[in-house]
């Protein structure tokens, strides 16, 4: 009988012998993939590959059956191995790979966001890799070309994740080799040097480096090395190998005591790994010392772990020899006095608390620490996880506020701290004492050090139209300018309106496939990246909502764009929430965080609020920190935007926003097909947006800012800069949008309906709340002897002001007409006129300002069924 994953298997590897791949077996069902991958071929495993015809693999098929996972030989292929844990720079790696080598249609994820591209080779080449690179948290991330001798997991089950291997496009078994892009090794080794420069620019560096940097670190300070008296002894070290089995280890385990070795003895420790390994009939003498140069590169394991394993085979150390080597006192022998060149000593006495504090601040600032106060808070720039409209998380700048224990490590590390020891009648060190930081972080309002108003990514322009490009912290603007590795074209000093024609022209490309309804529409997208561009210029900026009738016509993507081409990611997004109060929360911690631009995704309901409406006009704000009845001060300088299907805007907000609405006229907008990626183009060449992006401003300022509009009240330098620029070269108003907002606010629309029945059934009587009600709700009988409302109509819009549990209150009403009175709706409004036994009377009043001119009654106004004078 056949079995059938056999059977499946089989045909499986023949499927992709015939695309031209050459499939090996990988692991079997109780063998970790990476020790099945050699156990095999053990025997000169590099050398087989290299050299394997198709009936020495079609032998290692029939030989090994249950190796369940199947992999690709490389040689004829490669393997583009993106092994980044982190989202968006394994992103950001993948496309770098297919602008530099091909974009190919294979690509394989095993545990997300790593990632591996398959390529063709003009000829085959040997492997090419950056090294391994640490970020400060201790993750490692690489990027390796597999080519000739290795070979790679197609198709199987990840040792890790424990799913399934999956090509999110196309597969090898749809595609052949022969269809696949060609890559030289010169093309590879390229490719593989940027790579690391964009690995490198996230602040990493190889275990070599690190080790290097403290050690250069002790010796700067006087302090000595790290390593002194606590190298292993080779006796000792030999005694534990003796101890370690050989041929019963599995492979991984057998090649760590070859790591193990290197990093207890170096090279000094070859000739013990030759003479134990020799030992196994895993591998022959040759290729053990083939080996051993691979230790260098140490895998974090060191020779602990070769005293475990002996360990547990009956091994103990020796007691003398622990005796002979104690853990030494890295201090010993130091001065008392001793400080580090260029660190002031701090000496903390009774009584003298503010010039202790004061001379930790100037040791801060001295040693430039990247501490920054910013409204009432401390803050410090850091790396931080932010989730945008899919919900994926991405890396990004952000703003972390200081702590008083951070203060307390700041300070230590900029000067040396002393106190005095009365036992030992002499000065001697100490850390940074709490109380000192707590006094610190209270000096709110009294700190030195510099003032950051925001962080940026991208070039921008000063409020004085200069421009700002250099990388670092701007003393003018209070800005911190880190491109994050990017590299930006020379903008025009001197642009003229022809320049910014063109750079106008290329922003439109950028986004002339979304389905604006009018060119205010299209105007407000355009409005939105040269906004964020500049937004930390901009005292205040209006909201950019972007509207459709359906899912998936854009709204997001444009969001994306603004986002990308200023800070090189997606935007950041936050939920609108149920209520205001969880709104309020979310836009707080965004504004202390120092995002450059906030999205409100998918917005359900009315957009609103008193926080919102603040962040958009004021300069500085008091926010609530999260966990705390604390409210601080934070700048608000972050460009706003707000998406949702039908997006209103209720109450102030209708002042404060323009609105771009997108309409595919198609049932499944997100089904459409287009022949462009504009945020890959924005990707490819973010540079040159931004410079059409600043091109466009800077010359609209050179040629003075010529006024194009009435200015927009509360926001009248983006209204002179941005929005005069857009109408400077033929595009329409954004401001134009703002007609439609106003039109659809919901509370715009109960306030228009109650004034037009109130004139209806009440003219210009003076009334009170009681009054009102009465006659919303009089009734007569009907012919049924049912009773019937006589104005169901004014009812219904007093209900939708002031309803509770289907009756008009009248406590609700009364507050309802105190928060609208004197807005002005078609000629009329709503107002108060004195007081009457000590109840408020409202009357509804002609625009006029005069009283006396007053609306003339209707002629169908009835007697007040309740009236009592």
């Amino acid at each position: 009988m056949t079995d059938a994953p056999a059977t499946a298997l089989t045909a499986l590897r023949h499927a992709l012998r015939r695309n031209g791949y050459r499939p090996v077996p990988i692991s079997g069902a109780h063998m970790p993939i990476k020790a099945a991958g050699k156990r095999p071929l053990m025997r000169g495993w590099e050398t087989v590959c290299a050299t394997a015809d198709d009936a020495e693999i079609e032998r290692w098929l029939t030989k090994w059956p249950d190796c369940t996972n199947t992999g690709l030989l490389c040689g004829g292929i490669v393997g583009i191995d993106i092994d980044v844990p982190l989202p968006e720079p394994a992103a950001a790696i993948e496309r770098l790979a297919r602008d530099t080598l091909g974009d190919t249609p294979l690509k394989r994820v095993g545990r997300a966001p790593k990632l591996l591209l398959v390529m063709r080779a003009d000829q085959p080449f040997d492997k090419i890799q950056t090294p391994e690179l640490l970020l400060p948290d201790g993750m490692a991330l690489r990027v390796e070309i597999l080519a000739t001798g290795q070979q790679f997991v197609a198709f199987g089950i990840h040792p890790d994740t424990r799913a399934d291997y999956h090509w999110p496009d196309r597969s090898p078994l749809e595609v052949a080799a022969a269809d696949l892009p060609v890559v030289t090794a010169e093309q590879c080794a390229a490719f593989v040097a940027q790579a690391e420069h964009a690995l490198r620019a996230l602040g990493t560096r190889t275990r070599a480096e690190i080790k290097g940097a403290e050690r250069a670190g002790r010796k700067a300070a006087g302090l000595p090395a790290a390593t002194a008296g606590v190298a292993p002894d080779r006796d000792l070290i030999a005694s534990a190998l003796a101890h370690v089995p050989n041929d019963d280890l599995p492979y991984d385990e057998w090649i760590k005591v070859g790591f193990a070795l290197h990093a207890g003895l170096g090279p000094e420790g070859r000739d013990l790994w030759e003479d134990w390994s020799g030992q196994s009939s895993k591998n022959d003498p040759t290729t053990t010392a083939e080996k051993w140069p691979s230790f260098a590169t140490g895998r974090s394991i060191g020779v602990g772990t070769l005293f475990w394993t002996a360990k547990q085979n009956g091994w103990e150390r020796p007691k003398s020899e622990r005796k002979r080597n104690p853990r030494p006192n890295p201090y010993e022998g130091m001065k008392r006095d001793w400080a580090p060149s260029g660190r002031p000593t701090i000496r903390i006495t009774a009584g003298d608390l503010p010039r202790v504090v004061g001379e930790g601040e100037m040791a801060m600032i001295n040693a430039r620490l990247p501490l920054y106060q910013r409204g009432s808070m401390v803050v410090r720039p850091a790396a931080s996880a932010i989730t945008i409209a899919d919900g994926r998380k991405v890396t990004a700048p952000r703003l972390i506020t200081v702590t008083r224990h951070h203060i307390a490590e700041a300070m230590t590390v900029a000067a040396n701290w002393e106190r005095f020891d009365g036992r030992a009648m002499d000065w001697v060190n100490t850390d940074c004492p709490l109380r000192i930081a707590d006094t610190y972080l209270a000096r709110d309002g009294l700190w030195h050090l510099p003032v950051l108003t925001g962080i940026i990514n991208s070039p921008t322009l000063r409020p004085d139209g200069s421009l700002l490009s250099q990388p670092g912290y701007d003393i003018a603007t209070g800005l911190l300018f880190d491109p994050q590795g990017a590299s930006f074209p020379t903008i025009p000093a001197n642009p003229d309106r022809h320049q910014a024609t063109a750079a106008l022209g290329y922003l439109n490309r950028l986004i002339e496939t979304f389905p604006f309804v009018s060119d205010a529409d299209r105007s407000v997208a355009l409005s939105a990246i040269l906004t964020t561009a500049i937004r930390r210029s901009l005292p205040s900026a209006p909201l950019h909502g972007f509207t459709a009738p359906a899912a998936g016509s854009g709204k997001s993507l444009l969001v994306d764009i603004a986002s990308q081409i200023v800070s090189g990611r997606p935007a950041s997004v936050i939920a609108q929430g149920k209520t205001e109060e969880e709104m309020e929360k979310r836009l707080g911690a965004a504004l202390i965080a120092g995002d450059p631009l906030i999205s409100i995704d998918n917005c359900e309901t009315g957009l609103g609020g008193e926080l919102l409406c603040q962040a958009l006009t004021q300069p500085m704000l008091k926010v609530r920190l999260l966990g705390k009845s604390i409210n601080v001060e934070v700048p608000s300088s972050a460009a706003m935007f707000a998406t949702g299907n039908n997006l209103t805007m209720v109450g102030d907000m209708t002042r404060r926003a323009i609105r771009c609405t997108l309409d595919a006229g198609v049932e499944r907008p997100e089904l459409r097909e287009f022949d462009r990626d504009p945020l890959a183009m924005v990707s490819a060449s973010r540079g040159d947006y931004v410079a059409a992006a600043l091109t466009i401003l800077r010359a609209f300022h050179l040629a003075g800012r010529p006024q194009q509009s009435t200015p927009l009240g509360s926001f009248a330098a983006w209204s002179g800069w941005v929005r005069d620029a857009l109408i400077w070269l033929g595009e329409a108003d954004p401001c134009a949008t703002m007609d439609q907002i106003r039109g659809a606010d919901p509370r715009l629309e109960a306030l228009t309906t109650v004034i037009e029945q109130w004139h209806t059934h009440l003219g210009s009587t003076r009334v009170s709340v009681k009054e009102v009600i009465d006659v919303a709700t009089e009734q007569q009988s009907s012919f049924h002897g049912r009773a019937d409302f006589i104005n169901p109509d004014f009812r219904e819009a007093l209900l939708a002001v002031a309803g509770d549990g289907g009756a008009i209150s009248g406590r609700r009403l009364g507050k309802w007409l105190s928060a609208n009175q004197g807005r002005i709706v078609n000629g009329m409004r709503l107002a108060a006129d004195g007081q009457h036994a000590g109840i408020i009377r409202w009357r509804l009043w002609e625009q006029s300002t005069n009283p006396a001119e007053i609306l003339p009654p209707p002629s169908n106004v009835r007697p007040f069924p309740h009236h009592a004078g």
